[in-house]
């Protein structure tokens, strides 16, 4: 009996092409379109039969959705994520100020290859929180370059985590830029700024490792606690973009 393939193994499958081809990028959890234009629209149209949905990332927001539906007929509501953007100068300062008032209260820690016990405690989080978890095998960065960090309290529970990446080809639009997200409090450490702090770290150690020249981050509209924390870490909304999910699988379930 033949097992169906999921997204993460789609993405296993196609990683070295999505990681030549400047026009898509891997998510992990997605196939990111960058440039639909220079793949060309059949080939969108043939990623999205394969995959069930795609996302088209930091897409310009008065063009993305008449595009959509015009080569893809994509009907309905095509749910979005405003982008937020900073350069590496500017995050990396706000970002070290932040982790820089954690003080002897939590540990900080990241990792480009965490062990699997790590990886574990992670996936564990997420699922808790209700976001979708990252492949263990993009968190040990055999997609794009990765970077996990996690906070731990005093006790040794990890408490909160996040997953940063260099996904953007470095030919296409987006290159150089760093990709920060899959943030997840513990429901018993949230409201104590947490997100703020591991997103901090995230940004912090992610500039340093990768030598980006900017960051990323994505937030829903309605998102106001996660739109306040990108705030916080120096991330700016730029209302030109979002990034684009068109969902035909139904598959497609992250906060």
């Amino acid at each position: 009996m033949q097992t169906e393939m999921t997204t993460a193994d789609r993405l296993y499958r196609d990683k070295d092409w999505i990681q030549a081809t400047a026009g898509v990028a891997n998510a992990g959890v997605a196939l990111a379109i960058v440039d639909p234009d220079s793949i060309g629209w059949a080939k969108v149209a043939s990623l999205l039969e394969d995959y069930g949905f795609i996302g088209f990332t930091a897409a310009e927001k008065d063009r993305v959705f008449d595009q959509i539906r015009a080569n893809l007929g994509g009907d309905g509501d095509l749910p979005y994520w405003d982008s937020f953007t900073a350069s590496a100068t500017h995050a990396l300062s706000t970002c070290e100020a932040i982790t820089g008032t954690a003080g002897d209260r939590y540990i900080l820690q990241s990792d480009r290859a965490p062990e699997a016990a790590i990886l574990q405690e992670v996936t564990d989080l997420n699922r808790i929180v209700g976001v979708s978890p990252l492949p263990e095998w993009y968190m040990r960065g055999e997609g794009p370059p990765s970077l996990t960090g996690w906070i731990r309290a005093p006790d040794g529970r990890m408490i909160a985590c996040a997953n940063g990446s260099m996904r953007y080809h470095p030919q296409s639009r987006l290159a150089g830029t760093y990709y920060v997200g899959t943030v997840s409090v513990a429901p018993s450490a949230q409201g104590l700024g947490l997100g703020t702090l591991v997103t901090a770290l995230l940004v912090r150690d992610g500039l340093r490792a990768f030598d980006a020249t900017s960051v990323t981050a994505v937030a829903q509209p309605g998102n106001a606690p996660s739109r306040a924390m990108l705030a916080r870490c120096g991330l700016r909304h730029d209302p030109s973009r979002a990034t684009v999910i068109l969902n035909r699988s139904g598959a497609f379930h992250t906060r």
